[in-house]
């Protein structure tokens, strides 16, 4: 067997191209690891041109933050909180390099790419759909939809491990002020377009507003009636995941008191307990194929905020899962606190925000894991 020396010596034969290419065919949260092993490694990693070609992990949130002036009190620019305390990949959160719009508010992240709403400097009353890059300052505008119906939920979706294209997803309302899901409208930078694909659930459905999970190539979406729909990026599969009855607990105004998320390419749905509001359960859908969920997790909410009583989506939200790990992350009202907790080992670690939570709704805290690569669609 080698020795430890030997086995040293031979990696500093490498090259540093050879590492980088080694390196970009680890996951990202080996890379984060190998960043503290060797100094050299930490260079490479880190060098701007070189981490282009490796896998990155979870950097921290965008989030909408007031910016507002006597002459603009509505002024919204996007902000970011870091988890990683590495240099952002970033110039600016702010997202500076998209002049020609005072507002700018990001909606969805997915996979490194921004969906924002974003409000002209002239005339001020018009609005763009833009998805942009904040790490290499590229941006399109949407065209739009041509479809005259209230829109209900905006959803954006990308993933550079399966295609190069991202879609965004209108969905609209069936019968105006009521809120129940009509056409579903599909554009995909692929084609430059939207399609319109009907409403392939067909049943009287209302989505929760608590984003969405892209998973498997198909958009996942909450219900108010305890069920998770999904639809594949061309509106050609569509699907309702039935969930079990311990899962089903919910509140008249907020709908399922429930969190989805996707980590290790598996879907976790997370849930308050109907006996005991200080106990979160963690479930994971073991078989995606024929819908079995497995019980996981129980989490102690006093545990992580140091109260009892606390309620989900009154005094805390969670906000995301990790994509390479079991560890969750939860904003808390009165605490103006973001916590993440890693549920393997029951560790709690808690940051301040800079944004004060207590007077007004959950901000919408979005994961950011950086694309570094240059986009021709962009």
């Amino acid at each position: 067997m080698d020795s430890p020396k030997k086995s040293a010596c031979a990696a500093a034969d490498l090259t540093d191209d050879l590492i980088v290419e080694i390196l970009s065919r680890l996951p990202a949260k080996s890379i984060f690891r190998f960043k503290c092993v060797y100094w050299h490694w930490y260079g490479l990693i880190t060098n701007p041109e070189r981490r282009k070609k490796i896998p990155q992990t979870l950097s921290g949130f965008f989030y909408p933050s007031d910016r507002w002036t006597p002459e603009d009190p509505v002024r919204i620019l996007p902000d970011f909180v870091d988890i990683v305390g590495d240099e952002e990949p970033f110039s600016d959160p702010s997202l500076t390099f998209m002049a020609s719009y005072r507002s700018i508010v990001p909606k969805i992240c997915c996979n490194g790419l921004l969906f924002c709403f974003c409000w002209k400097v002239s005339p001020r009353d018009e609005c763009d759909h833009v998805v942009c890059n904040p790490a290499t300052d590229k941006w399109v505008v949407l065209p739009d939809s041509g479809d005259e119906s209230i829109a209900l939920k905006y959803h954006f979706v990308f993933d550079p491990a399966m295609s190069p294209h991202f879609q965004v997803f209108q969905i609209t309302d069936a019968d105006e002020n009521y809120g129940y899901i009509g056409d579903v409208n599909i554009y995909s930078s692929e084609t430059g377009a939207w399609s319109c694909r009907g409403n392939g659930w067909r049943d009287e459905l209302q989505l929760v507003d608590r984003g969405g999970v892209f998973l498997n190539g198909m958009l996942h979406l909450l219900t108010y009636d305890s069920k998770i729909l999904a639809v594949d990026t061309k509106g050609k599969t569509w699907r309702t995941i039935p969930l079990l009855e311990p899962m089903t607990v919910s509140c008249f105004c907020r709908g399922p008191l429930a969190f989805i998320g996707q980590s290790q390419g598996r879907l976790y749905y997370i849930n308050m307990r109907v006996s005991d509001t200080s106990k979160l359960s963690v479930w994971i859908l073991e078989d995606y194929d024929s819908g079995e969920w497995i019980f996981k997790y129980n989490i102690s909410t006093a545990q992580i905020f140091g109260e009892k009583n606390l309620m989900f989506e009154r005094d805390y939200a969670l906000i995301a899962i990790h994509p390479e790990s079991n560890l969750i992350f939860f904003v808390c009202r009165c605490k103006d606190m973001l916590i993440s907790y890693d549920m393997d080992r029951g560790k709690v670690c808690v940051s301040n925000l800079k944004e004060h939570l207590y007077h007004r709704p959950f901000l919408p805290y979005l994961p950011y894991v950086p694309f570094l690569k240059d986009s021709l669609l962009l």
